[in-house]
């Protein structure tokens, strides 16, 4: 009976103008935003201030950089920061102001002047007409911190400071480290280029920002798919027929979304063949061993799941709530879930629905930030078998006319859910 019903349910998807403009979208997303291949550059020896930028190890110049730009906000009384991943300038209040100065004098050992002792770094670059640029983030200006101030102790302080302003600040302590940058060496650049060939052989690292860009428009979209087919029954008085069927209410549920699932990630696979292909092209004039089901793996392990729970969570209000419901709680979250991360798409995953990783290199990152990856992973599946769960539940109280469901001809049935 599941099959048979799983079978219908996509014929009926596959006629429904929804799932096509589902897929436009998805098509159009991919194309514009995943783009072509893009080759690895072998770093070459000699091309100084070239292999990009690193967040600098010194602990001494993270403080002065980050005492620096505190100084600034205080001054002025206004800091950067991003609460929920928007830009916010914060100004304080009298007493909290008190407080960042408090924080300054302890890490500074100055009671004022903090603008006056800041000095810039050397870290200016000539160019061709004698004039010199600082380059963003390099050796940034800094205010020495007191001689007694240990790395620990700063740290705290910053937390506090972090706190005080409202979070989503520079001086959290995840972020501190890149607020002074340093330029990245050959030595750097060549374990970067050689972990992305030998480490993830070419194809883990392009799989990972396909996943990040496809999971940003799938934390969104499979939720139309859910509503669009509970309201069809409705308009097409479809229940009428389903209440008064032989199939459970796990068969039919489970049926439709499973449906559902499949005509998400079949899609998904398609479109990774012709990158994979160009993958194996690129491997084989290196002599590279390219991982074939890259991204296979990825999309099952990153994007399933994701989309599972979107999905889940859309059947589940649909029916419970109604189709407006579903969107309007599903936009809200995915907007809290993009803006999450800040201006960090580089391993910032956490509980977040929709992680980021928006670079295929960096795979000393991914590595970092996997563990926490496969757990917000088994979170959302968890949480998509328990809303449909609920859904079937849900379901089978309105045949039963529970809840509304006009469920006569159900209750003179022997099958229990």
């Amino acid at each position: 009976m599941f099959f048979k019903l799983f079978a219908k349910e996509c014929g009926q998807m596959l006629k429904s103008l929804i799932y096509y403009l589902f897929l436009a979208a998805l098509i159009f997303f991919y194309v514009s935003q995943v783009g072509s291949f893009t080759p690895y550059s072998e770093p070459l020896k000699g091309q100084e201030q070239s292999y990009g930028l690193k967040a600098s190890s010194d602990k001494q110049e993270i403080m002065g950089a980050t005492l620096a730009m505190l100084a600034r906000g205080y001054e002025g009384n206004s800091y950067t920061a991003y609460p929920v991943g928007f830009y916010k300038n914060v100004v304080l209040t009298e007493e909290k102001q008190e407080e960042i100065h408090q924080i300054l004098t302890a890490c500074t050992g100055m009671e004022d002047g903090y603008t006056e002792a800041i000095r810039e770094s050397d870290g200016k670059t000539p160019i061709e007409n004698g004039a010199v640029i600082q380059m963003t983030g390099v050796n940034p200006p800094i205010l020495a911190p007191a001689e007694d101030l240990s790395y620990d102790k700063f740290l705290r302080y910053m937390k506090k400071a972090d706190k005080i302003i409202g979070g989503g600040t520079s001086y959290a302590v995840d972020k501190i480290k890149n607020n002074a940058m340093t330029y990245a060496t050959y030595e750097d650049a060549k374990k970067i280029y050689d972990a992305s060939l030998y480490t993830d052989r070419i194809s883990r690292g392009k799989a990972r920002i396909f996943c990040d860009y496809i999971g940003i428009i799938l934390g969104l979209l499979p939720v139309f798919l859910a509503v669009t087919r509970t309201l069809r029954d409705k308009r097409s008085m479809a229940r009428e027929v389903i209440y008064a069927r032989k199939a459970s209410s796990v068969t039919i549920i489970a049926a439709r979304y499973f449906a559902a699932v499949f005509l998400i990630i079949v899609p998904l696979l398609l479109l990774s063949v012709m990158p994979t292909l160009q993958c194996m092209y690129y491997g084989h004039q290196l002599g590279v061993s390219v991982d074939l089901l890259a991204y296979g793996k990825y999309i099952l392990g990153w994007i399933l799941p994701e989309a599972a729970f979107v999905l889940a969570l859309g059947f589940f209000l649909s029916e419970s709530v109604g189709g407006p419901a579903a969107i309007l709680v599903q936009v809200v979250i995915w907007i809290v879930s993009i803006s999450a991360g800040g201006t960090k798409l580089v391993g910032s995953v956490g509980w977040n629905l929709i992680p980021r990783f928006n670079n295929d290199q960096s795979t000393d990152v991914w590595l970092s930030v996997y563990g926490q990856m496969v757990k917000n992973r088994l979170l959302y599946a968890g949480l998509a078998l328990a809303l449909m769960a609920g859904t079937m539940v849900i379901y089978h109280m309105k045949r039963k006319g529970v809840l509304g469901g006009r469920g006569k001809n159900f209750i003179h049935r022997k099958r229990t859910l």
